[in-house]
């Protein structure tokens, strides 16, 4: 209860909460409240200026958290962990935007609108090496419910080390890219990874028409 409280008393006070959700703990009453909460003080803060979320208001919230940033709508979400099927981990924010990653690499979205209904992606040790190349594919629903699927052959290069700051903290990152090419279409996207394999941020491609996802793990552990 005291947790509980606790996080009741953070998104008060805090002001943009831009989508922090959560059912990492299924039923668990904080995650639910956090959910609301963070949903309601979003629509409090987007009517007047909002002072900037800090790390320390998101790790009041006691659960991972990723910081996601749409580049071609200037707009921000937070996503918290909700389910695990294998290698696959799904996060959602308090208003159901969610994204599926497979060992830490975008797999599917839902909710965005235009989404990746599929794909076939590399795994995190392919980019994490730095070298090499594969296959890479999208699904896509158009407006009449018709899968479409766009296939492209990718590289993989690494631009260097980077000293990056997630939410007010630094850490020292190696900087990989990924470059694809199909069908007349060319995107690369960016990881960057730290201690080794650990992706602390990426910039990943959701669909050509509305660009990248840039997405960051704020919270490691809740």
């Amino acid at each position: 209860m005291k947790l509980l409280k606790s996080a009741l008393a953070l998104l008060t006070a805090c002001a943009v909460l831009a989508g922090c959700s959560s059912d990492s703990e299924s039923g668990s009453p904080l995650v639910s409240t956090a959910k609301n909460l963070s949903s309601a003080m979003l629509k409090k803060r987007s009517a007047g200026a909002a002072a900037p979320v800090t790390r320390a208001d998101l790790a009041k919230l006691n659960v991972p958290v990723i910081k996601g940033e749409l580049k071609s709508g200037n707009s921000t979400i937070y996503l918290v962990p909700i389910a695990r099927n294998g290698a696959v981990d799904t996060w959602s924010t308090s208003d159901d935007l969610t994204i599926s990653f497979r060992d830490g690499v975008m797999l599917t979205t839902r909710g965005f609108g235009p989404d990746i209904m599929q794909a076939v992606v590399p795994s995190r040790a392919q980019l994490a090496s730095g070298g090499g190349s594969h296959r890479r594919s999208y699904f896509y629903l158009d407006g009449a419910d018709k899968m479409h699927r766009f296939d492209y052959d990718c590289s993989v290069s690494v631009i260097g080390g980077e000293t990056i700051t997630v939410v007010g903290r630094q850490h020292s990152t190696r900087h990989v890219a990924e470059t694809c090419r199909g069908g007349g279409r060319e995107f690369t996207n960016e990881y960057w990874f730290e201690g080794g394999n650990f992706i602390r941020k990426s910039k990943e491609l959701l669909v050509p028409e509305w660009g990248y996802l840039e997405l960051a793990r704020v919270i490691d552990n809740g």
